[in-house]
């Protein structure tokens, strides 16, 4: 059942988990997050315990606070790894995706309705694919390298030789 006590806890424990990575990525303590966020230590401290209701609010101050991405926080929320706010704290992943819905939103309006969901699931995963390509893709200079300093090993002399 959604919005159950259930679904409140498990998502104060992602937030909790999540902000506690980025808060401790940055090096900060608890203490100066709270003052970055100019809201008291004990509030902060129920904020990152995840106890109070998902705000917000916070999540945008947090992510000013620790110069990382609000939007990732709350979409660790949403997709169950709070490692993904951790993740995309200095890339602005989720950001680049609101904004970019944003602007589709803004291009379309009304019309946006008449996107098909075929297509978009089709295009959305191409480009979702070619990322994920890219980095896990090996790089032909690191193995150029590899290749050359066990060229060079091998043509060594050994030592007593």
């Amino acid at each position: 059942m959604p919005g159950s006590a259930a679904d409140s806890i498990r998502d104060g424990q992602l937030l909790s988990t999540a902000v506690k990575l980025v808060r401790k990525s940055r090096g900060l303590s608890s203490r100066q997050v709270a003052a970055g966020m100019n809201i008291g230590l004990r509030t902060y401290q129920r904020f990152e315990a995840g106890s109070t209701r998902l705000n917000l609010d916070h999540i945008h101050r947090f992510g000013k606070a620790t110069s990382s991405d609000p939007y990732a926080v709350l979409m660790a929320v949403m997709i169950g790894s709070p490692r993904f706010a951790l993740n995309a704290a200095d890339n602005m992943l989720a950001t680049v995706l609101i904004v970019a819905v944003q602007n589709l939103e803004k291009s379309l309006g009304d019309r946006i309705s008449d996107l098909d969901t075929r297509s978009l699931i089709s295009g959305l995963a191409g480009v979702f694919d070619g990322f994920a390509d890219q980095v896990l893709a090996s790089d032909p200079v690191d193995e150029w390298l590899v290749r050359g300093r066990e060229d060079l090993s091998a043509r060594r002399p050994t030592p007593g030789r």
